[in-house]
Parts: structure tokens; sequence; C-alpha cells
């Protein structure tokens, strides 16, 4: 009796000792996560400082006016090849619109715009003696009347004279150049001249691509 008398004391003393260990880590835990909750640390002078500068600049930087760039005036193409070129006041005044082909061989996109020049027929084409080439007012070919328009190109100059023209080189929605030109029966340098100013100031395009 006495033995379990003993036994039960010793048990209930490392109960009571390991409870007051247990409640001590608890409180010494709980002390350092509230210790850890603290709020956070004001910030350093240094950065309240740029803050303020910052603050500075945005409110009084203003953003710079953009200059609207001005389109090329159409009156910087050159018109000297019309002093060299043949005028036949016995022909009757006209004017068509054709279109180039073959731009893609002798253009890039560098060569999109405006554009005056001639259209001179080439008998020693090998390819084709009716051959209309379309040379800009700088010597570079750019193509040719298309084929299928030689016979109205022909019914149209039907004395086969070197023609002056007007018109401009356009990327179009797929991303192929095409090109319209308004071509002038050369009667008279005056003629000629009006009517390349009405083709610069015909739109975007003489014909919508």
């Amino acid at each position: 009796m006495i033995y379990a008398i003993i036994i039960i004391v010793t048990v209930v003393a490392f109960f009571l000792i390991f409870r007051d260990d247990h409640d001590s880590n608890y409180n010494k835990s709980e002390k350092g996560y509230r210790k850890s909750s603290s709020p956070a640390p004001k910030p350093s002078p240094l950065k309240s400082e740029i803050d303020n500068a910052i603050k500075d600049i945005q409110s009084t930087w203003t953003p710079p006016v953009q200059e609207e760039v001005e389109e090329e005036d159409d009156e910087d193409l050159n018109l000297s090849f019309l002093d060299n070129l043949e005028y036949f006041e016995d022909l009757e005044e006209n004017t068509e619109t054709f279109d180039i082909n073959g731009l893609r061989y002798y253009c890039t996109v560098h060569d999109c715009g405006k554009i005056v020049g001639i259209v001179r027929p080439e008998p020693s084409n090998t390819h084709d003696p009716r051959a209309q080439a379309v040379i800009r007012n700088d010597g570079k070919l750019l193509g040719y009347i298309p084929r299928t328009q030689q016979d109205w190109y022909e019914d149209f100059n039907e004395q086969n004279v070197i023609c002056p023209f007007v018109g401009e080189i356009e990327v179009d929605h797929q991303g192929w150049m095409q090109a319209e030109i308004k071509v002038i029966i050369p009667t008279g340098r005056e003629f000629v001249e009006q009517e390349i100013a009405s083709g610069r100031t015909s739109g975007s395009s003489l014909r919508q691509l």
C-alpha cells in the first residue's frame, strides 16, 4: 500500500513539473511571436528624400510638344526631263491611265511614292518588240506597260511617241507593290505640266489599291 502511494505521488510530481515547463516554453514562444509581429520599421530619411524628389519632378515635368512632320512637297519632283521631250502640236491632247508590270523585279519599297517620267517604246526588246518601258525621271527602269494593256496603249498612242507620265507606287494590303500612271500625250509643255500637276494632287493614289 505504501509503495502504491509513493508511485502515485511520484507520477503526480512528474506531471506537475512537465506542465510548468510546457507553459513556460509556450509563454516564451508567444512573446517571441508578439515581438515578431511588431510594426515595420519607419523608412530611412534617405528614401523619404528620394520619394519627395521624384514627386517634385513629376509635378513640374511636362511632356515635350511633338512637332508635326511635314510631308515631302511634290513640287520637289524634278521635271527637267521635260526639257528633252519632243512635243507634237498636231496630236490630240489626251491622257489615259495604265498599270506598271514588273515592279517587283526592278523596284524596292524605297521606290514607293509619287513618280514622274516617260513611257518609251523599246523595239529592240528581244522578249517583246512591242514593249513600252516605264522609266522614272532619274533614268531608273520601273517596269513595263502590261502586255494585257498593249493594244489599249497602242490605240491611245497611235504615233508611238515618247510620252511623259505621273503616278504613284504603293504597297497593297498583301505586301505587293502596285502602281497606276497617267500617261500624257506630249502635245505641248504647258499641257503636260498641267496634267502632271493634277496627277500629283489627285490623292493618295490615282486608284484605290
